[in-house]
């Protein structure tokens, strides 16, 4: 089978507050809300009224961050420290509705 060359466009996701679950994303990592959806550089995540899905660790959010610098300053805004994996620096928290988000970037970065 020949390989497609997909992208990942967007993420649609049930929230018990659509537009304050947008305004989180934004406010919390500096991302653009209109209503229920909220937009970054190559990010798009669309909040639709429903029960999250709160399945962490197996469902995730995952944000690459450019930096270990800026890894670490989130990390210190959550209350978190960074653990080194195989291949990256990381920690997770969640979001107002319990969606697990994994921060990560590499040790080298």
């Amino acid at each position: 089978m020949p390989e497609i060359a997909l992208r990942l466009d967007h993420l649609n996701l049930p929230a018990r507050d659509p537009h304050a679950l947008a305004r989180w994303y934004a406010d919390t990592f500096g991302l653009q809300a209109d209503r229920h959806v909220v937009r970054g550089p190559g990010l798009l995540i669309a909040f639709q009224a429903g029960e999250p899905v709160n399945r962490a660790p197996d469902i995730h959010i995952g944000f690459r961050v450019p930096s270990v610098a800026e890894l670490r300053d989130l990390a210190a805004r959550f209350g978190k420290e960074p653990t080194r994996g195989v291949e990256f620096l990381s920690f997770r928290t969640s979001d107002p509705d319990g969606n697990c988000i994994e921060l990560y970037c590499k040790p080298d970065e």
